[in-house]
């Protein structure tokens, strides 16, 4: 796969990451069911996708798959993403998913600071320029329509935690494979199976916990969900197997963008149940503030040693 094909692949996981916003926020909004249950059915319908993920990439393998050196990371990393995808839901029932995405920028002040301090591994000075611009923005943003109540920002910054430990978690399933994956591409595309397959473990032990989802609604809520969802992963993860962790990571936080575009035309097409209208006032200061926070993650990616 060519760098273009990559970056046109990143763009495509963006799109997606931001339409399956749209879906969660129309579950919580729509069906009347406590917004975490759409989690367990979801991702345990991610298990066939996370499978044959594994199984295309085990003949890649240069030695001993080290499964359970990866399992402590993979299952932890899965615990994070579930707890931020919760999280995020109950954000979404709040907040419009064209605001909400890009605020999830705060990422950015959350990661510098583990890593400097809990770490010990001190961002350089255009890193920090970057962690100002990301509050910059975000400041911009809270003010650009409907203010973000004190429970939605509980809810912003619990999501933001949770992904962020979940993406270090990531690293470090990357890390615990390496052995067994030393070229990047099946590595990262191995562990993203390897991830969900410890998801859906999760989702089924979950699941018999979880108020009984009609086969209809298996249909209507959790399969475009986990189609969605699972796509977006599998391109992002095809994007960091061709462009490299920091250049997708840039590519994936054009989601935020996209996902004010997406608010837009969605309030147009008359759903104002998932998304407000707003003046065009309001939609240019979003616009302007989700050009600057991507901004501010390019330069935290480019900034480091």
């Amino acid at each position: 796969m060519s760098s273009a094909v990559g970056l046109a692949v990143g763009f495509l996981a963006a799109f997606l990451q931001s339409s399956s916003y749209l879906l969660s926020a129309r579950y919580v909004r729509l069906s009347g069911r406590p917004s975490w249950t759409l989690l367990p059915p979801a991702f345990l319908l991610m298990a066939p996708g996370a499978l044959a993920l594994v199984a295309a990439t085990l003949p890649l393998a240069r030695g001993p798959v080290p499964w359970g050196a990866a399992l402590l990371p993979a299952a932890l990393s899965t615990v994070f993403c579930l707890a931020a995808n919760a999280t995020m839901f109950r954000l979404l029932k709040r907040v419009d998913a064209s605001l909400a995405s890009p605020l999830l920028g705060l990422k950015v002040p959350m990661l510098a600071a583990f890593y400097s301090f809990a770490l010990a591994r001190p961002c350089t000075a255009a890193q920090w320029i970057a962690v100002a611009l990301v509050v910059a923005a975000t400041a911009a943003l809270a003010v650009a329509g409907r203010r973000l109540s004190a429970a939605s920002w509980g809810w912003l910054l619990a999501t933001c935690a949770g992904f962020s430990a979940a993406d270090w978690l990531i690293g470090e399933t990357f890390g615990a494979v390496a052995p067994a994956f030393p070229d990047f591409g099946p590595r990262a595309l191995f562990s993203l199976g390897y991830i969900y397959l410890t998801s859906a473990v999760a989702a089924a032990f979950a699941l018999p916990f979880c108020p009984t989802m009609p086969h209809a609604g298996w249909l209507r809520w959790a399969a475009p969900y986990a189609a969605v969802w699972f796509g977006a992963m599998a391109a992002l993860y095809a994007c960091f197997a061709t462009c490299g962790v920091v250049l997708g990571n840039i590519v994936q936080n054009t989601r935020g963008l996209i996902s004010v575009a997406l608010g837009l035309a969605v309030a147009r097409a008359g759903r104002t149940e998932l998304e407000e209208r707003v003046s065009a006032a309001v939609f240019a200061r979003r616009v302007a503030a989700a050009l600057l926070l991507l901004a501010a993650v390019a330069l935290y990616a480019l900034g480091g040693d």
